[in-house]
């Protein structure tokens, strides 16, 4: 292998700390484009992580990220005990260099033909349009599993005797409605871990809460339906209501969750409400019982659905799990959503819903159809075994173990380096927790800023349609490690007293 000096390097590399783009990402561009230009060569050696940031002035998170999407994307490869490389399969991948021949100067050159494209999308497009891409993994990112916890071997294990036997499955299209042994597995999860008796007629299989919601509300919604919302909240949900004519109907969060008593005086004739009961998004309150029964007896009344959104309620680190809303139902009103996507990775894309009737699953069932026509069989075999072996709810259990604990840890770095200047809530379960800083020094450039130093801040006001909150940050802290996390608390502090 040939090395490639530090020096070198940065003679190309060029970071604008003026730029709006974040550092990590011009690095990326700037490392790929001299891969694809040929300024670096197959096999030639990368410098360390720890020179290129000294050389560079930037985070090592910010080169860790880099090269993380580098190598993803096959620009580089790891070897073990031997550095970074450029990948050795590129140059046919590399793009021929355009000859242009000469031409008369009366020679007419064809005009192209220009297809021309809609120049708006629809307002309720523009939060999804912000996170519709590829996602890299930035420290306090929140709801992003620990990837280097999951048991993959065994994964593979039981991927490789699903199609080892993958003449036993139904290869052509299958019921839009969902692998039958998985939504059998799912009844007997439920009725055990979520006190909800259903039968596997009631469910139909997604790719994620994102779809159920857009399901739900294709069938249910007439134009100008109000909707109640929590405020702040999931505005996927408030996307897929906008999307099919719903009004949205924004309503505080108090420490019991959605303000009812505010939904009914101001919004009494609503036809949907959407709640996240077990672990409010993103504040992280419990719904009460009392509250529980209320909107129970209110959906009734009313003749209003409820969508129950099952977030994060799997990981709960005080006290016994919370009942869902959907078991105390008795009259059939809700909706309830719950997804794999997080308990394992979100690559799985698949989730499940949870109707009160069958006639309504097949109704849903009709709605997919004509989307997707089906989830991928085999992929719901792997999760059936996976969930029927008792891998599953072992893998749950070592999760919230680990997740406790390296919660612990940022909270305790969090203090020692902030203290008095922040507040802490929404540590009793969930991915993520929320940061209330009580200091003056918050500006609303602050998510840009930590962006750029390779940091995910999400300000909880990004999620709020009506009821403000400046001071709130989500601090996820699941998908990483101590030292990571460590380090960008450190920065995080000397970022905001600059």
């Amino acid at each position: 292998m040939r090395s490639l000096s530090p020096d070198i390097l940065l003679t190309f590399i060029q970071l604008d700390r003026n730029k709006k783009i974040p550092m990590y990402i011009q690095l990326y561009r700037q490392i790929r484009d001299s891969i694809l230009e040929g300024m670096l060569k197959q096999g030639d050696r990368m410098p360390s992580t720890r020179n290129l940031s000294e050389g560079l002035s930037v985070s090592r998170n910010c080169i860790l990220l880099a090269f993380e999407q580098l190598t993803l994307e096959g620009f580089l490869t790891a070897k073990v005990g031997t550095g970074t490389y450029v990948c050795e399969q590129l140059n046919d991948l590399r793009p021929h260099k355009r000859v242009f021949k000469e031409t008369s100067p009366l020679q007419e050159v064809p005009t192209p033909t220009v297809h021309k494209l809609p120049t708006y999308l629809p307002a309720y497009t523009s939060f999804v349009s912000a996170h519709s891409g590829q996602e890299a993994l930035l420290p306090f990112q929140p709801s992003v599993p620990s990837f280097t916890d999951f048991p993959f071997k065994l994964w593979a294990k039981i991927a490789a005797a699903v199609y080892k036997n993958i003449h036993h499955l139904h290869l052509g299209y299958d019921s839009a409605q969902g692998f039958l042994p998985l939504r059998k597995a799912l009844t007997d999860y439920l009725r055990i871990n979520r006190s909800i008796n259903c039968s596997p007629e009631q469910i139909v299989i997604v790719n994620g809460s994102n779809q159920a919601l857009n399901l739900i509300s294709e069938l249910l919604l007439k134009k100008g339906d109000l909707c109640w919302m929590e405020d702040p909240g999931y505005l996927w949900a408030k996307s897929a209501f906008s999307r099919f004519s719903g009004k949205i109907c924004p309503v505080p969060v108090t420490a019991s969750g959605m303000d009812l008593d505010y939904a009914i005086q101001h919004f009494p004739k609503a036809k949907l409400a959407y709640i996240t009961p077990s672990h409010q998004y993103p504040l992280g309150e419990t719904m009460p019982l009392a509250n529980r029964l209320k909107l129970l007896t209110l959906s009734s009344a009313q003749d209003m659905w409820v969508i129950e959104d099952d977030y994060e309620s799997e990981f709960r680190y005080v006290g016994r799990p919370i009942p869902a809303l959907k078991g105390l139902d008795t009259f059939g009103k809700v909706i309830y959503i719950g997804t794999f996507n997080k308990t394992l990775f979100p690559a799985l894309r698949i989730g499940y819903i949870v109707l009160p009737s069958i006639e309504m699953a097949g109704q849903i069932s009709i709605i997919k159809a004509m989307t997707d026509r089906q989830s991928p069989v085999i992929d719901q075999s792997i999760l059936t075994n996976f969930i029927t072996e008792g891998h599953f709810l072992r893998h749950l259990r070592r999760m919230k173990l680990i997740y406790k604990k390296t919660q612990e840890e940022l909270i305790h770095l969090l203090l020692q380096h902030f203290g008095a200047d922040i507040r802490i809530s929404a540590e009793n379960a969930g991915m993520h927790i929320i940061v209330w800083f009580l200091t003056d020094k918050i500006t609303p450039d602050i998510t840009q800023k930590a962006k750029e130093r390779g940091i995910m801040l999400y300000a909880v006001d990004e999620l709020a349609i009506k009821f403000k909150y400046p001071t709130a940050f989500m601090i996820g802290f699941t998908g990483f490690k101590r030292s990571m996390l460590e380090e960008s608390v450190i920065a995080l502090k000397k970022m905001i007293r600059e």
